[in-house]
Parts: C-alpha cells; sequence; structure tokens
C-alpha cells in the first residue's frame, strides 16, 4: 500500500523492517535478501529486467536461487535459460517423464555446482558450461531427448573440468567429486573414493558408463553389428537387484498414509524391465532400439541424482547403506495439483519403521541440509541430550561434509592456530589484569551476545579459566584474536608479530577471506548459499522455546577449532576430508545436555573429542619410539 510512496532506499528499508515485525511469511523481506545475496558478490548488478522475474517468480524459484549467489559468474542471460528451462520442464504434461526431466536436469546442475565449488571447473567457464548444460533440457519432449540431455551435461562437465578423452565417465566424476582429480595425499583420496563407491554400490545404481556403454551398443545394432552379452548381463543383473523385502503395509496403504505415488511407480517401471528380451526381440530394428533407450532414461537421472547423494552423504551414512531404494525414492512431484518439483528438499516420512528412514522430497537445492537431517535420526547420544539439536546437528553434519580441504596449506592451518593461541593467551592475561581483562571484553562484545560478554567477564575475574573457555565459540576467538592484533596495543606481543609477518610473505592466502572460504560453513538460510563463509555475526537467540536454523548457521565454525588440532598434531589438511567428518561425528553424540540453554555442552564436547585425538596421538608417537628402539 505504501510502495507508491517511497522516494529511495531508506523508505525500502524501513517497509522491510516493518515486515518483521509481522508474524507472516515475509516473502518480500526474503526476495529482497536473496536479490541481495546475488548481487554480494557479482562485479555488476543483476539488470532490472533480470531482478524482476526473479522477484515475480520467487514463490516457485525461490529455493533456487542459491545457486545464483554462489556462482557469480552465471550472466543475466543464464539465469533467464535456466527459469526458461525450469518452466519448461514444470509446462510437461506427462507426469513421469517432467519428473525424470526434472531430476536428470537437477542432478546435472548439482554435480555442476559441486565441482564448481571444489574449484574443479574454473570461474571463467563456469558460465559458458552452465549455458551448454541448460539448452538440451530445454527441448526435451520425451524420455529419449531427456536422457541425451543428461548424457549431454555430463560431457560439458568432463570438459569444463579439463578430463582427458577416453575417459571413464563414471571413474574420472567419482574421482573428481572425492575432491580432486590429481590429489597430492593419495591415500586420503583413495579413502574417500572407496566411501562413495560403497555408497554408491549400496544404491544398487548403474553406472554411468555402463549405460553409455550401452546406449552405444544399441546403435551399432542398428548397424548390423553384433550385441555386447556382457554388457547388457552387467546392466540387467543389476536392474534385478532393485529389490525390497515385502513391507508390512501394501503400496496402496502407504499412499494413503502419505504421497509418493510417482516415486514408487518410477521403481516399479524399473523392477519390471527386462532388458534382455526387450534387445532380443528388437533385432536391429532402429524404432525399437530408440524405445529401448527412453527406457533407460530413469535409470540415468537415478545415476546423477545418486552422484550427488553420495558427494554430500553425511558422516556414518546409515540410511544411505540400509535403505537401497533412498535415491530412487526421491519424490520430484510432491502432492497433487502443487508445483513442488523447485522447492527446497524436504525430508518426509522419518521415524516411521515402514519408510526405512524416510525419502526426499521436491528438489534438489537443499539436498546437503536434508541428508544430514535424516541422518541425525541414526545417531546414538552416548548420555543424555536436551531435545534442542533438531536444527544444529544437522547444521553441524552439513559444514563437515560440504567444504572440502584439498587447497586448503599447511600456512593457512598454522595461521588459524596462531590466532587461537592468541586468543587463549589473552584470556589468560584477562584473568590476572583487569586492564588486559577489559580491553578482551571489549573485542569480544563485538562478536558474543551481551549475557554470554557479561558471563565471561564474571569467570575470568574469578580465575575460572577453563570454564571461560567453554563459553566461547571458536570462531569468536578467531575474530577476537584478528581484532586484537589489528590494534595498536597488540604491537609488541610476539604471537602477533608472527601472524603479521606470515601474512605478508602470503598475502594471497593468508587473508580473512582466504580463511572464511577455507573454514566457513555454509549459510543457505542467512546467505542463501551452500559456499562455506564466515559472516561473523553474534549468536541468534533460540526462537519460540526451541532452536532454529538461523541460530545454528549463526554458530559458525567448528572447523577452526580442527584447523588447531590438526596444526598441532602436524596432520595434513588433506586429511581433514576423512578427519573432520568422523570428529564431528563423535563431537554430535558426546553433547551432554539437560536443558535448551546448555549451549556450553556443544562447547564441553568439541574439546573432550579434540583431547582424545591430542591423547590418541601422543600414544601413537610413543609407540612408533618404542618400535623404533
Amino acid at each position: 500500500k505504501t510502495a507508491g510512496g517511497w522516494k529511495g532506499g531508506d523508505d525500502v528499508l524501513e517497509a522491510l523492517f516493518a515486515l518483521t515485525r509481522k508474524s507472516v511469511e515475509n516473502e518480500p523481506l526474503k526476495i529482497f535478501l536473496a536479490l541481495s545475496d546475488m548481487d554480494r558478490n557479482r562485479a555488476t548488478p543483476l539488470d532490472g529486467e533480470t531482478a524482476a522475474r526473479l522477484a515475480r517468480d520467487f514463490p516457485v524459484y525461490g529455493s533456487q536461487y542459491s545457486l545464483f549467489s554462489e556462482v557469480p559468474e552465471i550472466t543475466n542471460a543464464g539465469i533467464n535459460d535456466f527459469l526458461d528451462t525450469a518452466e519448461a520442464i514444470s509446462e510437461t504434461h506427462d507426469i513421469g517423464l517432467r519428473a525424470d526431466a526434472a531430476g536428470t536436469f537437477q542432478g546435472v546442475v548439482a554435480l555442476w555446482q559441486i565441482l564448481y565449488r571444489q574449484q574443479a571447473i574454473a570461474p571463467a567457464d563456469a558460465g559458458p558450461s552452465f549455458t551448454k548444460i541448460l539448452a538440451p533440457f530445454g527441448k526435451a519432449k520425451g524420455e529419449k531427448e531427456v536422457f541425451e540431455a543428461g548424457r549431454n551435461g555430463v560431457k560439458v562437465l568432463l570438459a569444463a573440468t579439463k578430463s582427458p578423452a577416453g575417459v571413464s565417465p563414471q571413474d574420472r566424476m567419482i574421482d573428481l567429486l572425492a575432491g580432486a582429480a590429481e590429489p597430492a595425499d593419495a591415500d586420503a583420496h583413495a579413502q574417500l573414493v572407496e566411501e562413495m563407491i560403497r555408497i554408491f554400490e549400496s544404491q544398487r545404481l548403474i553406472s554411468l558408463t555402463t549405460l553409455f556403454e550401452l546406449v552405444d551398443n544399441l546403435e551399432s545394432l542398428s548397424r548390423g553389428e553384433k550385441v555386447n552379452q556382457a554388457l547388457i548381463s552387467k546392466a540387467a543383473n543389476r536392474i534385478a537387484e532393485i529389490q525390497l523385502p515385502r513391507a508390512s503395509l501394501s503400496t496402496v496403504e502407504k499412499n494413503q498414509l502419505a504421497f509418493g505415488y510417482w516415486p514408487e511407480k518410477h521403481i516399479e517401471q524399473q523392477r519390471k524391465l527386462n532388458l534382455r528380451a526387450l534387445i532380443d526381440r528388437s533385432g536391429n530394428d532402429p524404432k525399437k532400439l530408440d524405445d529401448i533407450r527412453s527406457l533407460l532414461g530413469p535409470f540415468l537421472r537415478d545415476t546423477l541424482v545418486g552422484l550427488a547423494y553420495v558427494h554430500y552423504a553425511p558422516p556414518g551414512a546409515q540410511i544411505l547403506y540400509t535403505n537401497p531404494l533412498f535415491v530412487r525414492s526421491h519424490d520430484f512431484i510432491g502432492l497433487p495439483g502443487s508445483n513442488q518439483t523447485w522447492r527446497a528438499t524436504e525430508l518426509l516420512g522419518g521415524g516411521w519403521p515402514t519408510s526405512a528412514g524416510g525419502k526426499l522430497s521436491c528438489s534438489l537445492s537443499g539436498l546437503p541440509y536434508a541428508l544430514a537431517e535424516a541422518e541425525q535420526n541414526f545417531l546414538v547420544p552416548t548420555r543424555e541430550q536436551a531435545l534442542i539439536w533438531g536444527d544444529l546437528v544437522p547444521q553441524m553434519i552439513l559444514s563437515a561434509t560440504v567444504p572440502r580441504w584439498w587447497n586448503v596449506t599447511p600456512s593457512q592451518l598454522h595461521w588459524v592456530a596462531l590466532h587461537m593461541t592468541f586468543a587463549e593467551n589473552r584470556m589468560a592475561e584477562a584473568v590476572l589484569s583487569p586492564v588486559a581483562r577489559q580491553d578482551f571484553l571489549d573485542a569480544l562484545s563485538r562478536h558474543a551476545p551481551p549475557a554470554r560478554t557479561r558471563k565471561m567477564g564474571t569467570l575470568l575475574a574469578s580465575g575460572q579459566m577453563h570454564s571461560a573457555v567453554e563459553n566461547i565459540m571458536p570462531s569468536e576467538m578467531f575474530e577476537v584474536a584478528a581484532d586484537m592484533i589489528a590494534s595498536t596495543k597488540s604491537d609488541d606481543g610476539p604471537i602477533a608479530k608472527e601472524i603479521r609477518r606470515e601474512a605478508a610473505e602470503q598475502p594471497k592466502t593468508l587473508n580473512y577471506s582466504a580463511i572464511s572460504r577455507a573454514f566457513g560453513t555454509p549459510k543457505p538460510t542467512l546467505a542463501n548459499s551452500f559456499s562455506p563463509q564466515l559472516l561473523n555475526i553474534r549468536t541468534f537467540p533460540t526462537l519460540m522455546g526451541y532452536s532454529s536454523r538461523i541460530l545454528a548457521e549463526s554458530w559458525e565454525s567448528n572447523l577452526l577449532y580442527y584447523a588447531t588440532i590438526a596444526d598441532e598434531l602436524q596432520i595434513p589438511p588433506s586429511q581433514l576430508n576423512v578427519l573432520v567428518p568422523e570428529w564431528t561425528k563423535e563431537t554430535v553424540e558426546r553433547i551432554f545436555a539437560t536443558h535448551l540453554e546448555d549451549w556450553p555442552a556443544l562447547l564441553r564436547s568439541l574439546r573432550l573429542v579434540g583431547e582424545e585425538v591430542r591423547l590418541k596421538s601422543r600414544k601413537s608417537t610413543a609407540a612408533l619410539a618404542a618400535a623404533a628402539q
């Protein structure tokens, strides 16, 4: 009503602030924040026409905008092409075809996003490769075209990552998704690859290489060449494995409890496919062979989606190991009559015995968080936990699975550790000196909530250094150190001088922006992006007597603490790809909290795991020394 009277930016901000005080789904505010997050990292802002379209389409495609925030190289034309493709898929009348087209399209885009995040796709190649992926999907009118669009997408990904000619698409994609095609640490990379292959096999998926070779063989049959019986048998045997023990409820009964008709139909059609018999009956008829290729489209969809699942698999990945139809059950349609194909990923049926741990629905835009949310139900606490971790635990798991450590240097680990040591030293001085205490609290007040700042002051004044350490987050320690080092009061400290010296010697890697990218956490709610970053904001309070995703994301980063442990024990950064998920799982399971506000319980658990890692390292070193004697 008041928009017609706005004269400037201040009027817009005033209206948006007013909207935050209304207990409604503040969509105008969300649109403003989403567009602002897109512009934050772009060299030039979105043009007016594209921004207007994004605002209009927000109710349907808003959850997809995190992609544009994370990849500023996507041009205005690329954004419009994406929306055009999504609209074309949504207008497909055949619901089964729509699900396959949406799943294949989103699977390829999800893989592209992962490879961009891991720097396997250079920024200069991001925009052109994105456009090449989109084009065929907008024109796909049948399963054959969807299959070819998916295959084209894989070719574009391999080309954009400078993959050698003739390489196995499946093996190359697994290597890339593990984080590095040519890793410096072959052992750590092999561990990740083996784990990913085990999950892929547990889901009974058909590899990209097998699917593409099978289609090539079908094309050769129309030219009079012989059928590859070994290849046909390999694919047919995998299809025969798409089985589950008989459920206690029938399909009809389950569908009465929760929607899921189309995933069930999708799986049932794959189960009934007799590939060998179809090929035998087709002979050399090109039309019939093309029809068989169309039947392989749903399998390619599952493989592409499954590769994204495999990459984001939480530590433990119990649901992916125990439910072999978890990937195939992904519901891209949702409730009849609603367009849920592009909404953020949701977990359905969690906790129901008949659901085998649940299934995921809607798009793949929130896949990392949804997988973490599903996995938290399989984590068994070693002691009592208050029911405050429903949002915090998935965010912690997400922070352990999205970042990768292949491009992190030992110097960065050491630089972070120096900051943490500097902060602890200043805390120790604050126990002894009122002046030092006030300096420390002044710096802390810019990053911690007032109540916790006052508590820290009380603890330091009473000499309770150990308790004080348990009430300050790793990110707060790092930020306090950065602030105090930047001030003239800390010029004479040896650690501060060392931090400045190292930063001057390696300015490209030892700066706060680089550390934010390396040790930050994804912020899909606060920053509309899954790109790891440190926002340097105070922790949010609990909302409505419960935790929230905003609180969980504002917790910032336990990775800074893990970096300190790694530097102290001289663990190579590449090993953190294996160790951080394990440490995170142990941290979650050891949380001991009995009431809502006992947030230091997480910090106590974090440091307990750190001490155990140190102890194991000392024992291992002692054992090696004894063996050497």
